[in-house]
């Protein structure tokens, strides 16, 4: 059974986690809008209008915001036995109740609900991992699946 140390360390980590994967998908973005604008330049000097110079770093922007959150909350821990990247580094991964893997619908759904879990710049899902018994946030509980520490 864990102890109340493990319990907090896992909480903790989980913590960490969200912000280490925040800063990197914000990382991403900037360096899509810097790429844009820096492929823009050589558009315009080839005769396409000055407007790339403003929609290509947004549209890149834009790209990079909606596929990265799918690449790390859906496809990489699909394909990496339940762990996001910053899950890996900190040891954690998710699994079913039963101890399973989880489906990519599973994954899926845990995301769509991080909609509801970042409310209020991600203090629902906090508050929920800190007095849930399993310290689930609300897509954990939907989809019936848990943040434990990585086997290693």
């Amino acid at each position: 059974m864990a102890t109340d140390a493990d319990t907090r360390s896992i909480v903790l980590r989980r913590y960490c986690q969200h912000v280490i994967e925040l800063v990197l998908l914000v990382v991403a973005a900037v360096l899509g809008l810097v790429l844009g604008l820096l492929l823009s330049l050589p558009l315009i000097k080839l005769g396409l209008p000055r407007d790339v110079f403003f929609v290509l770093p947004w549209v890149a922007v834009v790209t990079v915001s909606l596929l990265g959150p799918l690449w790390v909350e859906i496809w990489y821990p699909h394909r990496h036995g339940g762990a996001t990247p910053a899950m890996r580094w900190l040891g954690l991964r998710i699994t079913t109740l039963a101890g399973g893997a989880p489906s990519l619908r599973d994954y899926f759904v845990r995301w769509l609900l991080m909609t509801v879990d970042g409310l209020l710049l991600g203090l629902v899902g906090a508050v929920l991992i800190a007095v849930t018994p399993r310290h689930q946030r609300l897509g954990d509980m939907v989809t019936g699946t848990v943040v434990v520490r990585a086997v290693t």
